[in-house]
């Protein structure tokens, strides 16, 4: 009885304890999404720590911001100012798409490739080649960003969006992830295959395909994402502002209006969030998998 008790216990201290940490992680979104709603006026009273001068007279000397999640009155202002006043939002959310759809399509077909190879096929140093694969997957974006601005300047694209999409494209990452998955599969299944007759091609596209359309859908979802958010490359290699991603534009675009960020965010969100909803199972089954050895 004194076990089962402890164990109830520290049941419900765990589940407590992942309630506030789930609750403060999503306390930004909502504060976010409620600012959205908000007029001008009320997210400069609650978020700003200015002072105003009926403030000084009564003596004041400092102002603490405030944090309102309801607001009154809702408004969709900030969303016209964002997506009809505002032309270059659509324009810029348009070059993201051009840098990340690329990118996941063509990470998709190298990785599935690249990973069926190191998987069927058994071949000299093929192990020693995938330890390299995941020491440059291990390595931080800051490390590999001269060598890339190095080709790129060699192959010409140095101001182009190539200069992200191809190394987006043979990122290791998506290797890792697929030749992982492809573990998983039971041999027997490639074994029976050769018996019936079934050549290479055959069986990747008969076989290997249908049986990780979880992986898939983790792998697209993960690069989408990380190259709708991308910063860094952008700033490097993209210098006309005109072909900026979103990404990068959002910090510019609240420049003497605080509301339009919090519209803004809330129409950047909505693509990766409505992608994570959508495939949030196989999200979870994908990355499931990839631990399986």
């Amino acid at each position: 009885m004194n076990t089962t008790a402890f164990g109830n216990r520290k049941n419900l201290v765990s589940t407590v304890l992942l309630v506030c940490l789930g609750l403060l992680f999503l306390l930004p979104l909502a504060v976010t999404l409620s600012g959205s709603f908000m007029s001008e006026g009320e997210i400069t009273l609650n978020y700003t720590t200015s002072l105003s001068a009926f403030d000084k007279l009564d003596g004041l000397t400092e102002r603490f911001a405030g944090l309102r999640l309801i607001p009154s009155p809702v408004t969709l202002k900030q969303y016209a100012t964002v997506l009809i006043n505002q032309p270059a939002f659509l324009l810029l959310m348009f070059n993201s798409i051009k840098i990340a759809l690329p990118v996941t399509l063509g990470s998709l077909i190298i990785s599935m490739a690249t990973a069926y190879g190191f998987t069927i096929w058994n071949w000299r140093y093929k192990e020693a080649l995938f330890i390299v694969y995941i020491v440059v997957m291990l390595m931080p974006l800051q490390a590999v960003l001269v060598p890339n601005y190095i080709i790129a300047d060699a192959l010409g694209i140095q101001e182009s969006y190539l200069a992200i999409i191809l190394p987006g494209i043979f990122s290791p990452f998506g290797v890792f992830l697929m030749r992982q998955s492809m573990k998983a599969l039971p041999t027997a299944y490639f074994e029976a295959a050769r018996i019936d007759g079934a050549g290479p091609m055959r069986i990747f596209f008969s076989l290997v395909i249908p049986q990780m359309k979880s992986a898939i859908a983790a792998l697209c979802m993960l690069q989408f994402i990380e190259y709708w958010n991308l910063v860094e490359q952008a700033v490097i290699f993209i210098k006309d502002y005109t072909k900026e991603p979103l990404s990068v534009y959002l910090s510019r675009i609240a420049e003497g209006r605080v509301g339009l960020i919090f519209a803004a965010s809330c129409v950047f969100l909505f693509l990766p969030f409505w992608f994570l909803l959508l495939g949030q199972k196989d999200l979870e089954k994908g990355i499931e998998l990839s631990g399986v050895k």
